[in-house]
């Protein structure tokens, strides 16, 4: 047995480095032409709208809601299998969250859960998690105002069209286990308020005054991530070619998310589904023992539902979801020998 493999790992390749180092000997390291190179790869990718780079994707999904017209009394349906950086955006906005359950197969937010139990919510965060693709058009069938989530989705396709590009806004996070990485930093892309999102982010030296806040990203981050946004496509292809070898490992006992080698997917996570909290917890000690560190990606502790002491018995899927899930390694420092090791002792599981 080699040594241990990672559950996650940035690939820093020798033109990203060249890119950052183009920042530091121009003498410019904040905010400035970077970013703005990093916010026009985003307008091309989108193919027009607007987008402005901050600091986080915390700081994105704030700014979008801000923009949208969130505020004190806003109803804001989130998904409960989901990062707690929802919760505090929410918050941050003066609005109430509304949590809801996702669906069993996608672990996406849960169009008929949301007409249940958040009718009144005016703005909805569709999360496209690990990459799946949130049904966003039966999500905003009742007017809704949706914010698309792509923290775990950018580079993602269904279709022709961008995971993103349907909403009202797009937000997108660089930290440093996302698909491309400034180390920190987000964005957000929108047709119709992304000027609103600058507005708020340019902070100092202007002629009026209005509450705002620093959110803005250096030239340092912005590079690194828009050397690695130039190579989405090989991103997506290598991390589908490594899933494809997984799922064929995959013993039957376990299953997978939904649509994981759908044409276009880009995968964030290789997340496999056990019949039982026993089976996964079996699972994760073979996997640990072959020196191979997997995750549960959403602990039950940190179910929104739960961290906000919401009844457990309404939230059924994500209840079952964070008792049975596991995430194995899936990066691109990932060489085809340590894939072929993974896949060996996922076909080796027997509980």
């Amino acid at each position: 047995m080699g040594g241990l493999i990672p559950h996650n790992r940035p690939l820093i390749t020798a033109e990203d480095r060249t890119a950052v180092d183009a920042v530091l000997s121009s003498g410019w390291i904040a905010q400035g032409p970077a970013v703005e190179a990093l916010e026009a790869s985003f307008v091309g990718l989108y193919c027009g709208g607007g987008a402005c780079a901050v600091s986080s994707g915390t700081a994105a999904l704030f700014l979008a809601l801000k923009s949208l017209g969130a505020a004190t009394g806003s109803i804001v349906a989130v998904p409960t299998y989901a990062c707690s950086a929802l919760l505090n955006a929410v918050y941050m906005v003066g609005a109430e969250p509304r949590v809801v359950d996702v669906l069993p197969d996608t672990f996406c937010l849960d169009p008929d859960a949301l007409r249940a139990h958040a009718p009144d919510a005016r703005f909805v965060i569709a999360v496209h998690t690990f990459g799946a693709a949130a049904d966003v058009a039966a999500l905003r069938a009742d007017g809704q105002i949706v914010i698309e989530d792509c923290c775990q989705s950018l580079g993602g396709m269904q279709g022709d069209l961008p995971l993103g590009v349907v909403g009202d806004a797009a937000i997108f996070s660089f930290y440093a286990t996302k698909l491309i990485t400034g180390g920190q930093g987000g964005l957000v892309w929108s047709r119709t308020v992304s000027e609103k999102v600058r507005d708020y982010r340019q902070f100092d030296g202007r002629e009026t005054y209005d509450p705002r806040f620093n959110f803005q990203l250096t030239d340092l981050q912005a590079a690194l991530a828009n050397s690695q946004l130039q190579r989405l496509d090989v991103i997506r292809e290598r991390r589908a070619a490594i899933v494809g070898v997984y799922l064929a490992a995959l013993p039957k006992i376990l299953k997978s998310q939904r649509d994981l080698r759908a044409p276009g997917r880009m995968a964030q996570r290789c997340v496999v589904v056990a019949p039982n909290r026993t089976v996964r917890d079996q699972l994760a000690r073979h996997m640990k023992a072959a020196g191979l560190e997997c995750i549960v990606p959403v602990e039950r502790f940190e179910l929104l539902h739960r961290y906000l002491g919401l009844d457990p018995a309404e939230y059924p899927a994500a209840e079952k979801l964070s008792d049975t899930t596991l995430s194995l390694p899936l990066h691109l420092c990932l060489s085809d020998t340590d894939v072929a090791r993974i896949s060996d002792a996922l076909a080796q599981f027997n509980p």
